[in-house]
C-alpha cells in the first residue's frame, strides 16, 4: 500500500507539470546590454495583476502559468525607470519573450516627491519644516502655521502652541516686531521661511540663561538664507463692487545686520486695520510692571459685537501705516523703531432687546442704534538693547496719541436721542533696564519704569432723558458729560541673583508711585440754554496716591526630573486720596503679603506635570471711591459709597502637557479653582429707563472652578492635523439689584473640534466648528430650588474646499454655520458662503485673485446674550454681496 501511494503522488506530480507551462523571456537594451530590476507583471482582461516577476542581473524573467491560461487573453507589461514602457500581449504556443527596452529620458518637472511632514526635537528646542507643511495654494507663514500640529492660531491673530500662550515672536533671533506679531503672521511669506523653531522654557535674556527658570514659550522664524539677501515685499491693488476698494504695499527684508518689515493698508471691505497693532501680552507685562493703567468711563452704547468675524459686519474706510525697522551694530547694540499709525471710519447699527430677571419682576429694555466712529492711533517706539552673555541693556521709549470721535442716533424704550463721544489717549512711558554679571557670576538687575498716561472724555446726549432721575423732573435738553483721569507712573526696583548655589536665589528690593487725578463733570442743558450742574451730586475732583516699597525673594530649585519656584513678596502700601467737594480725606496703609508657587515634574523627556499656587491680597483703584456720579451712557449712572475696596483670594492651578514630537501629538490638560473674596459689593438699581451703580460695603464671596484640554495630531495616513479641545466652568458669584442678594451660578461647557486634509491630491478640505452650552441658575440661599434656570445653546461650524484644476490655479469655497436656542424664544440659524479663485501668473510675479463674500447676500445678523440675570438679544446689520478683483505683485 505504501509503494502504491507513493506511485500515486508521482503521477500526480508529472500531471500537474504537464498541466502548467514556462513564459520566459530577456530585457536588454538596444545595445545588448541586460536590463535587471524591471518589474515584470502579467494581467487579466480587467487589469488585475495574476504573476509577478522583478527581472535578474542577467535581465532574464520567467513564469509557471496554467495550459488554458493563453486563451484568457494575459497581457505582459514591463516598467523600468528610464526606460519606455512595454505592453504587449501573450500568444499562444509561445514560450519566449526576448524584449527590446528603449530608453526614455525623465523629466524632472514631473517626479512629485512625496514625503512626511519633518519635524526635529534638540533638548527644549522643537524644529517644525516649513516646506513639509506647506501647500501650493499657500502665501504668509500664517498659513502654514494653521496647520502645523500642536500651534493654534485665533481670529484676532494670537498664537497658542499645545495651549499656552507665546511669550515672543522672532525673525531670526531678533524680536522685531514685539507684542505686535499678527502683522508678520498675516505678511511674511512662507517661502522666505526654513523653518519655525519653538523655544520651550525660553529665557530671553542670555545673561540669565542656565541662571534663572522660565515656562515661558517662544517662537523663532528661520529665514532662508537666499532670503537673507535681497529686498522682497508685495503691491497689492484690488477693486470691486459695490464701491469697493483694498490695497497694501509692504516691503521685507531679514540679514544678520539689518531686519525692516514696513506695511501700507487701505480698504473698506471689512479689514480691521486696528487689529494689526495689537499686543496679545500687553496685560501682562503692565501687571508684571505693576502699572494698571485707568480704562476710559465713557461709553456711546450697551451692545457688544456679534459672535461673527469682523468683516462680516465691520463697515470701513480705513488706512493705516506699520513700519519696524532694527539694525543690529558691530558693538553688540541692536536699534530698533516700531511706528504705527491708522486713521478710520466705520459705521455699527444694530437694534438689541435686554431682561433683567429678578426674583419677582422683570425689568426689560429696547434699543435701535446707529453708530459711527471715526478712530485714529499714533504711536511711535525706539529701543536700543545689547543682549550679551555677561550683560543685557534695554531701554525703550514710547510715545502714543490716540482717540475717537462718534456720533450715534438711538431709540431707547420709544425715545429717540442723538450721542457724541470724544475720546483721546495721550501715552509717554520710558524703561530702562540693565542687567550685569559679575566675576562671581553672580547678576544684578536695575529697572525703571516711568508712564504718564490720560484718557479724556466728553460725551454729549440730546434731548435730555430721564428727567425724573437727572433734573428733579423738568424737562431739558441736553447732557454733558466730561472725565479725565492723568496719571504718573513710576517704578524703581534693583535685584540681586545667586547663580552658583543649588538653591539658585534673586533678592529684590523696589518702590512703585502712583499720582491720579479723576476730573468729572456732569452739566444738564435747560430749556432756557443754561448748563446746570446736575443736582443729585456734586463733580468729582478726587486726587489719589499709592506708594509701595517691597522686598521679595524668589528661590528656584533643579534637580532630576523636578523643578520648583517660589516667590515671597512682602509690600508696605500707603494709599491716600481726598476730594474736598465730598469732606473724602482718607489715608490708609497696609501690608500685603502674596506668594507663588510653581512645581514642575518631567514624567517623560518631552511630558511634565505642572502645579501653580498664588495668593493674592491686594487693594482697589481710584475707579473704586470716586463719590460723584458719573453718567458712563445714556443707560448707566456710576458712583460709589464705600470704602476702598480690598480683595484677596487663593487660585490653585494643575496643567499636564504631553508631546509625541516624532509622531507629531500633542496633548494638554489641566484644572483651575479660584476663590476669592472681597469687602465691597456693585449694587444696582434699575428702572425701565435707566440703571445706578453704586459700590457698597458689603462682603462678597467669589468662587470659580474649571477645566480644559486639547489634542492635536498629524495622520499621516491621511496628511491630515486634527485636534479637538474641551472646556467646562462653573462660577458662584453674588449680585445686589434692586436691594435684593442675588446669588448665581454660571456653568459653560465648550467644544471644539478641527481638521484638515488634503484629499485626491489636488482637493483639501478643512473644518472646524464649536459648540457651547451656557446655563445660568438663580439660587435660591444655600438651597438647591432654582428660579428662572436659563439655558443657551450655540453651534459654530466652519467648512473650506480648496480645489486646484489646473496647475497655479486655486479655488476655494468656504461655508460658515451657525446655530442658536434658547427655550423659550425661537431658533435662530446662519449659513454664509464666500468663494475665492487666485491664479499665479508665474513669468510676471503676479497673482490675480477674485474674492466674492456672503454668497447669500445675508444683510441681517440676529444672536442671544446670556449672563447671570441678563438676557439679550441682538440684531446687528451686516455687509451684503461684495466681489472684489485683486493683482499681487511680487516685487
Amino acid at each position: 500500500m505504501m509503494r502504491f501511494f507513493c506511485f500515486l503522488c508521482c503521477l500526480l506530480s508529472v500531471a500537474a507539470a504537464w498541466a502548467q507551462q514556462r513564459v520566459e523571456g530577456s530585457l536588454k537594451t538596444e545595445s545588448g546590454k541586460p536590463v535587471p530590476h524591471a518589474s515584470v507583471t502579467l494581467r487579466n482582461p480587467q487589469g488585475r495583476i495574476v504573476a509577478f516577476r522583478a527581472s535578474d542581473a542577467a535581465g532574464r524573467f520567467y513564469f509557471m502559468l496554467p495550459a488554458n491560461a493563453i486563451s484568457d487573453s494575459l497581457r505582459l507589461s514591463v516598467n523600468h525607470l528610464g526606460y519606455a514602457k512595454v505592453d504587449i500581449p501573450l500568444t499562444a504556443g509561445r514560450n519566449g519573450y526576448d524584449i527590446t527596452m528603449k530608453e526614455k529620458p525623465i523629466d524632472l518637472s514631473e517626479v512629485e516627491v512625496k514625503s512626511r511632514p519633518r519635524i526635529d526635537a534638540r533638548g527644549d528646542t522643537l524644529s517644525y519644516d516649513v516646506g513639509s507643511f506647506a501647500k501650493a495654494e499657500d502665501r504668509s507663514i500664517g498659513d502654514v502655521l494653521r496647520r502645523m500640529p500642536g500651534m493654534e492660531v485665533s481670529e484676532s491673530g494670537q498664537i497658542k502652541y499645545n495651549g499656552q500662550n507665546i511669550s515672543n515672536l522672532y525673525i531670526d533671533g531678533d524680536d522685531l516686531l514685539n507684542d505686535k506679531y499678527s502683522i508678520g503672521t498675516k505678511t511674511i511669506p512662507h517661502a522666505m521661511v526654513q523653518k519655525l523653531e519653538v523655544l520651550q522654557n525660553h529665557q530671553p535674556l542670555k545673561v540669565l540663561q542656565n541662571k534663572a527658570l522660565s515656562d515661558r514659550v517662544a517662537l523663532n522664524l528661520v529665514i532662508k538664507d537666499e532670503a537673507r539677501l535681497k529686498l522682497t515685499g508685495q503691491a497689492k491693488l484690488g477693486a470691486g463692487l459695490p464701491h469697493q476698494y483694498d490695497g497694501e504695499l509692504n516691503t521685507i527684508l531679514f540679514n544678520k545686520k539689518y531686519k525692516m518689515l514696513n506695511v501700507a493698508k487701505g480698504n473698506n471691505i471689512g479689514d480691521d486695520l486696528a487689529a494689526d497693532f495689537t499686543g496679545f501680552n500687553v496685560a501682562d507685562m503692565r501687571s508684571a510692571a505693576g502699572n494698571s493703567r485707568p480704562g476710559g468711563l465713557l461709553s456711546s452704547g450697551t451692545a457688544g459685537s456679534p459672535p461673527l468675524p469682523k468683516q462680516r459686519y465691520y463697515l470701513n474706510n480705513s488706512g493705516s501705516l506699520n513700519l519696524n525697522n532694527l539694525v543690529n551694530l558691530k558693538n553688540g547694540l541692536q536699534l530698533k523703531t516700531n511706528i504705527n499709525g491708522m486713521i478710520d471710519g466705520n459705521d455699527l447699527a444694530y437694534n438689541s432687546f435686554t431682561e433683567l430677571y429678578l426674583a419677582d419682576d422683570t425689568i426689560s429694555y429696547t434699543e435701535r442704534q446707529d453708530i459711527g466712529r471715526d478712530p485714529f492711533l499714533t504711536d511711535v517706539s525706539f529701543a536700543a538693547m545689547a543682549n550679551e552673555e555677561r550683560y543685557h541693556f534695554n531701554n525703550v521709549l514710547n510715545v502714543g496719541y490716540s482717540g475717537e470721535m462718534g456720533t450715534s442716533a438711538l431709540m431707547s424704550n420709544e425715545i429717540n436721542i442723538s450721542q457724541r463721544l470724544r475720546s483721546r489717549v495721550r501715552n509717554f512711558s520710558n524703561t530702562l533696564e540693565y542687567t550685569p554679571a559679575l566675576k562671581n557670576s553672580n547678576v544684578i538687575n536695575l529697572y525703571w519704569h516711568l508712564n504718564h498716561y490720560n484718557q479724556p472724555q466728553q460725551l454729549a446726549i440730546a434731548p435730555g432723558i430721564n428727567e425724573d432721575i437727572l433734573n428733579q423732573g423738568m424737562p431739558f435738553t441736553g447732557i454733558h458729560q466730561a472725565t479725565e483721569i492723568p496719571t504718573w507712573f513710576n517704578r524703581v526696583t534693583t535685584s540681586y541673583r545667586l547663580a552658583n548655589t543649588a538653591v539658585k536665589q534673586r533678592y529684590r528690593v523696589g518702590m512703585v508711585n502712583e499720582w491720579q487725578h479723576l476730573r468729572s463733570a456732569l452739566r444738564l442743558t435747560q430749556q432756557d440754554g443754561t448748563a446746570l450742574p446736575y443736582t443729585g451730586s456734586s463733580d468729582n475732583d478726587l486726587r489719589w496716591q499709592r506708594h509701595q516699597l517691597f522686598a521679595d525673594g524668589t528661590f528656584e530649585y533643579k534637580k532630576g526630573r523636578w523643578e520648583s519656584a517660589v516667590t515671597l513678596p512682602l509690600t508696605g502700601q500707603r494709599i491716600a486720596y481726598r476730594d474736598q467737594r465730598f469732606s473724602l480725606d482718607e489715608q490708609q496703609a497696609h501690608l500685603l503679603f502674596n506668594p507663588l508657587l510653581r512645581v514642575k515634574l518631567m514624567t517623560t523627556v518631552e511630558d511634565y506635570l505642572s502645579l501653580n499656587y498664588a495668593f493674592a491680597n491686594q487693594m482697589g483703584n481710584i475707579n473704586g471711591v470716586f463719590r460723584g456720579a458719573i453718567l458712563a451712557n445714556y443707560r448707566s449712572l456710576l458712583a460709589n459709597d464705600a470704602a476702598l475696596q480690598g480683595r484677596h483670594g487663593h487660585t490653585v492651578g494643575l496643567r499636564y502637557n504631553f508631546q509625541r514630537a516624532i509622531s507629531l501629538l500633542f496633548i494638554n490638560g489641566g484644572i483651575s479653582y479660584n476663590r476669592s473674596g472681597a469687602n465691597t459689593i456693585a449694587a444696582s438699581i434699575a428702572t425701565d429707563n435707566i440703571e445706578r451703580t453704586v459700590l457698597l460695603p458689603f462682603e462678597n464671596d467669589i468662587s470659580s472652578f474649571s477645566a480644559n484640554g486639547g489634542i492635536s495630531k498629524f495622520i499621516f495616513a491621511l496628511g491630515a492635523t486634527a485636534s479637538l479641545k474641551a472646556s467646562w466652568s462653573t462660577s458662584r458669584f453674588n449680585q445686589l439689584l434692586n436691594d435684593e442678594l442675588l446669588p448665581f451660578n454660571n456653568i459653560a461647557f465648550m467644544v471644539e473640534p478641527g481638521v484638515e486634509a488634503r484629499l485626491f491630491g489636488k482637493v483639501s478640505i478643512t473644518y472646524s466648528g464649536a459648540g457651547t452650552w451656557t446655563t445660568s441658575k438663580l439660587v435660591i440661599g444655600e438651597a438647591t430650588g432654582l428660579v428662572n434656570d436659563q439655558r443657551l445653546r450655540m453651534v459654530d461650524q466652519s467648512v473650506g474646499i480648496s480645489y486646484s484644476p489646473l496647475r497655479n490655479t486655486f479655488l476655494r469655497v468656504n461655508g460658515r454655520h451657525q446655530y442658536t436656542r434658547q427655550p423659550t424664544l425661537r431658533d435662530i440659524s446662519y449659513l454664509f458662503a464666500d468663494a475665492n479663485l487666485r491664479h499665479r501668473v508665474q513669468q510676471w510675479r503676479t497673482d490675480l485673485e477674485l474674492n466674492i463674500t456672503n454668497l447669500a447676500n445675508i444683510t441681517a445678523y440676529e444672536t442671544y446674550s446670556l449672563s447671570a440675570n441678563r438676557f439679550g438679544y441682538r440684531r446687528y446689520q451686516l455687509r451684503g454681496r461684495m466681489a472684489v478683483l485683486k493683482c499681487v505683485f511680487n516685487l
